[in-house]
């Protein structure tokens, strides 16, 4: 197949067949930018459309002498490297996911307006199909999918139209066809995406490139966690191995912070790991589908005692995992940062006290000097207790007695945050609660530190919720050798810890939360697409060896060997050949034209009576010596037979052609009764008159 050059040729069919091909194909260009248009630039996307618009507008002066130096090689050079150059200077780098699909992005559109040869039709296919596959780098959702299929009937129809420019049919869209094919072929994508073996991870996935994302920081100031309550985002889900736990007892342990300045909490900056020696019996499993936040922490509940590995599969005891790290604080971190959705299978106790492997350090008892009414309070409130354990709770029963407020509204603090915040505005959000509380033990002669994370979840059927709206911050003591976690937020806002944080602050301030108070219609139809969006994730993106054999345990099936997994295959694939391609076994029902189903309804009624067509006999020739055979349906047969051959082989008009079917379904009937009626009998032994 050789296309014509768009520009040169000046014959009418040249025209027809350049503008029918170069339309096709800048309708598959549009189709599969399309995707990319909410993940690169705004004048990336307009530079490429411009370009390919530009070349279709060329199509209206093919013989204007400017388009030689527009489209010419130099041109398009100059540009490539004038976008190059802008991708560079707009990302500040060129080697990641953002500036190379950019730059693809416009090295198509510079191919397509260069556009002259068959070589550059084949170039422009491959190359859609790559573009079309990136825009999975950025997301795997089932959205994204619904937004490949149009570029996909696209690709099909410019095949189809390449292969023959001046077909009448390349001038429509060849939707039925692209179907067709899409429907023969899927039979062999679902055999091969359920029993072809899984790798741990999709093949198209992709770290993202260093930027920011929504999520908990590995440092709290004032006002953090406030800010990041108000977003509705997904944090991660959850599915429990059994019953979910209390709302109260869903706390989702994150970074633990330990350093405090005076204004910004901190991490430690020692990171000793433990190991789980064995078993904990009564531990709930379940498996966490985290959300990238370009951090290395992951989440788990109170408390963990088992590592996770890369495959989604709990650590054995005692091992070391190559994947993820549990530190003596509780905290699970990964070896890399989460740069894309994660999934792990996770074990925990859900528990409020811990006895640590290592005891606490020098930095779990530092407090700044800038807090001299919180230390005069802390030092009356310890001459009254008794004990350690009374002395925390007569903390608590301070901030629940006394007028504090849970609000996201709290005012700015000065060069004294902890006694202005405790004395003076008494108004904060659960932030400023862990840290006051957490100073509190340290002036009171105990470590204590603050553990940031997640406090609830919503359940949606058989999974859960966590949202950044969940974000929480609690402290925990070390009193009498274990870490006991303490929450001054369920003091102030009970209904925080049971309800959750839109019940809160409706109860206890006045703030408007609109981003929460969602209308119940709205919530209802965001949660069944929510539903939607994780059963894709589930059984189509994180679709692995472990959920191939949950796949084959539901329907009774054995776990097959490799070798019975390739004879499957092969066999599914026979079968389907047997099918679509047409082979001699298939020959018998696959469908023919009307005028040739209808010429073997008339032949199957003459076979019955003897009368079969010969190889070398012409369909005049056969329909002749049925009538000398059969004289006495010489009328019938004639009747069905001229208009027959009429709508075979005759030009005829759709309304003739509408009115000789409807007459040969007709005196096909007739034919048959006819048939039926008379003796079997050919010109050969005609019957005499004695014999009658």
């Amino acid at each position: 197949m050789r296309l014509p050059k768009l520009v040169l040729k000046t014959s009418n069919t040249s025209l027809v067949m350049e503008s029918t091909s170069l339309i096709a194909l800048a309708s598959l260009l549009l189709l599969v930018q399309l995707p990319h248009i909410l993940n690169l630039p705004i004048w990336v996307s307009l530079a490429g459309s411009a370009l390919i618009g530009l070349r279709v507008y060329a199509l209206k002066t093919p013989h204007n002498p400017n388009w030689h130096w527009v489209f010419s090689t130099a041109s398009i050079t100059t540009l490539a490297i004038l976008g190059a150059l802008c991708i560079k200077l707009h990302y500040g780098y060129f080697l990641g996911r953002d500036p190379c699909v950019a730059f693809l992005f416009l090295l198509v559109s510079l191919k397509f307006a260069e556009y002259r040869r068959s070589a550059d039709a084949t170039l422009l296919l491959g190359l859609s199909c790559i573009l079309l596959l990136t825009q999975y780098f950025y997301s795997q959702s089932m959205v994204s999918a619904i937004v490949t299929l149009p570029a996909v009937f696209a690709l099909g129809h410019a095949l189809a139209v390449l292969r023959d420019p001046t077909h009448p049919l390349a001038r429509k869209p060849q939707l039925k066809l692209v179907g067709k094919l899409l429907l023969q072929g899927l039979p062999i994508a679902a055999a091969l995406f359920i029993l072809f073996p899984r790798p741990p991870s999709p093949l198209w996935s992709l770290p993202n490139d260093a930027a920011g994302q929504t999520g908990l920081s590995d440092t709290m100031r004032p006002g953090d966690i406030g800010n990041l309550s108000q977003s509705d985002e997904v944090a991660f889900r959850v599915e429990f191995n059994g019953p979910p736990p209390a709302q109260s007892d869903r706390y989702w342990r994150g970074p633990i912070l330990t350093q405090f300045d005076g204004y910004t909490w901190s991490p430690d900056s020692r990171q000793l790991e433990s190991y789980p020696a064995s078993e904990v019996p009564g531990a709930l499993e379940y498996t966490v589908m985290l959300q990238p936040h370009n951090q290395r922490w992951l989440f788990a509940l109170d408390q963990p005692v088992s590592i996770p590995e890369a495959n989604g599969q709990p650590a054995p005891p005692s091992s070391k995992s190559q994947y993820a790290s549990l530190s003596v604080t509780g905290q699970l971190k990964a070896r890399k940062p989460i740069t894309r959705l994660t999934r792990y299978t996770q074990r925990s106790t859900v528990s409020d006290q811990f006895r640590p492997a290592v005891g606490p350090n020098r930095s779990e008892l530092a407090y700044p000097s800038n807090m001299p009414r919180t230390v005069e309070l802390v030092n009356s409130i310890k001459a009254e207790s008794d004990s350690p354990l009374d002395f925390v709770q007569k903390v608590m029963q301070r901030f629940n007695q006394l007028e504090y407020y849970y609000t996201l509204q709290p005012g700015l603090l000065g060069d004294a945050p902890v006694d202005e915040f405790l004395f003076d505005t008494r108004r904060g959000f659960c932030e400023h609660y862990a840290s006051a509380f957490t100073l509190m033990m340290r002036a009171a002669g105990l470590p204590a530190r603050v553990v940031t994370g997640y406090l609830g979840g919503e359940m949606n059927d058989d999974y859960m919720i966590v949202r950044q709206s969940d974000a929480h911050a609690w402290s925990e003591v070390f009193i009498d050798g274990m870490w006991r976690r303490y929450d001054p937020t369920s003091a102030i806002a009970p209904s925080r810890v049971e309800q959750g944080l839109r019940n809160a602050l409706n109860q206890t301030s006045e703030d408007a939360f609109s981003t929460l108070n969602r209308f119940s219609w709205g919530s209802r139809l965001g949660l069944a697409w929510d539903s939607i969006n994780h059963d894709w994730q589930r059984w189509v993106v994180d679709f692995n060896n472990r959920s191939q054999a949950s796949l084959y345990e539901r329907f009774g099936l054995p776990a097959l060997a490799l070798w019975q997994v390739t004879a499957l295959i092969l066999g599914v694939i026979a079968l389907w050949c047997l099918w679509v391609l047409k082979t001699p076994l298939s020959q018998f029902t696959r469908r023919l034209p009307l005028p040739d189903k209808l010429w073997q309804q008339f032949e199957q009624r003459l076979k019955l009576h003897n009368i079969e067509r010969e190889r070398h006999e012409s369909p005049q020739a056969f329909v002749e010596r049925a009538c000398r055979e059969l004289p006495h349906c010489r009328a019938q047969i004639s009747a069905v037979a001229d208009p027959l051959l009429l709508l075979r082989f005759a030009q005829l008009t759709e309304q003739e052609k509408e009115k000789y079917v409807s007459q040969i379904k007709g005196e096909l009937k007739r034919l048959r009764k006819a048939l039926a009626e008379k003796p079997r009998y050919s010109a050969s032994n005609t019957p005499t008159r004695s014999s009658l």
